[in-house]
């Protein structure tokens, strides 16, 4: 019996000299801790670049807290495995530690007999894993040749190629997931089943919006209708692709503001293009409209307006510019300016110097913009026609006043 009590006491000194030992040696970890001056685990680029917030100052501090949540935690696990053995020891505690043994059994034997379970599904879940990484591996090396336009499949454009592969990648990660699944840890418990139809749930409902704009990122993707880096004009919004997602499109006005466009808006406008033909025919058209009076000469006018456009620079020569007139108003004619560009990008800036251009070569021949209206105030002694067209027999009539 003394024996017993001794040992019981020996036990208990053995305690207090592992917890003594343990706070010695996290003491030590703490000081070497506080010496540091620079990042230990945030020192990967990797890392400095997602974790740019953590200063030396505040990984001390995350280091701090997670060695004293080690130390308790190692003193924990240490008396729950230890005072069963202690309280065995001594004959009025004996009964006690068989049933604290019996707690602690029961879940190790639980995890020891759900690992060896576990472990056929392991093996299955792992080869899962591996088909899918390398078969994506494969898939991005594919992706990569046809963006590069190593590989050519017809009808299919190297622009599809990255779209293409992220759709791919999302329907094959999603179905090594639903294969896997059955093959989890507790994946037919009430509980875990719970959760699924809780997050299924909450997903369909708070989802109705990104899903219609996705499903719209993905109709523009193979319609084709631009590409980063076209001017384009989105209902009301005339500007430049920058960025393009399954969700959103970015666009760059022309006054430099970045403005964000859910998909959905753009497959319910119409969409105008101005980079495409400019890059692959003979450009695109810049128009503009100019009213002369009728007393001038049609072929004149024509021919100072074209002059006006060959002078502005980035208008091509080639195809000529060229006139046509719209329309016979009451007051003037209606003259067209119509020439090519290659450069869309720069259309406010070529309307302003075609119309500057314009405005000079009319009023160096002497011809008169009827823009803005005016009203003139005619007896109907001259006509308003040009001069050489007014027959020579023409007498200007005179008023007539009667009594």
């Amino acid at each position: 019996m003394i024996i017993q009590y001794l040992y019981f006491a020996l036990a208990i000194l053995g305690i207090i000299l592992f917890i003594f030992l343990i706070k010695k040696f996290f003491k030590w970890l703490q000081n070497r801790i506080s010496k540091l001056e620079s990042n230990i685990f945030f020192s990967n680029t990797k890392f400095a670049q997602f974790f740019r917030f953590i200063t030396p100052r505040r990984e001390r501090h995350i280091l701090t807290f997670l060695l004293r949540l080690l130390r308790i935690s190692i003193i924990i696990t240490f008396l729950v495995l230890y005072l069963p053995f202690l309280f065995s020891l001594v004959p009025q505690t004996k009964e006690y530690a068989d049933v604290v043994i019996g707690y602690i059994k029961k879940p190790l034997f639980f995890l020891y007999e759900g690992l060896i379970g576990f472990i056929p599904n392991l093996f299955f879940i792992v080869v899962i894993f591996f088909v899918t990484k390398y078969l994506l591996r494969f898939l991005k090396y594919v992706t990569n040749e046809l963006e590069r336009e190593a590989v050519r499949l017809d009808g299919f454009h190297a622009d599809w190629a990255r779209p293409t592969f992220n759709l791919l990648r999302v329907v094959i990660i999603a179905f090594a997931l639903i294969i896997v699944f059955p093959y989890i840890p507790g994946s037919d418990s009430p509980a875990f089943k719970g959760v699924s139809i809780f997050f299924g749930i909450l997903f369909s409902l708070g989802s109705t919006s990104a899903i219609s704009n996705i499903v719209a990122g993905i109709v523009i993707t193979y319609m084709r209708p631009f590409k980063v880096g076209d001017r384009v004009k989105i209902g009301e919004t005339i500007g430049d692709i920058t960025e393009r997602s399954l969700l959103v499109t970015r666009v760059r006005t022309i006054k430099n503001l970045d403005i964000t466009i859910p998909n959905s808006s753009i497959l319910g406008n119409h969409i105008v293009n101005f980079s495409i033909n400019a890059a692959e025919d003979v450009g695109i058209i810049l128009h503009t409209s100019v009213t002369i009076g009728y007393d001038v000469v049609s072929n004149e006018v024509i021919k100072v307006l074209i002059e006006g456009a060959k002078k502005t620079e980035g208008i091509l020569s080639d195809p000529s510019p060229f006139v046509l007139i719209k329309s016979l108003d009451d007051f003037y004619i209606n003259y067209e300016i119509n020439a090519y560009t290659k450069d869309p990008k720069k259309a406010a800036v070529l309307y302003s110097m075609l119309h500057q251009n314009i405005k000079d070569e009319l009023h160096n021949a002497g011809i008169e913009i009827l823009s803005p209206h005016y009203h003139a105030v005619r007896d109907g002694n001259v006509l308003t026609v040009p001069p050489e067209n007014i027959p020579k027999a023409y007498k200007k009539p005179g008023f007539k006043i009667e009594n």
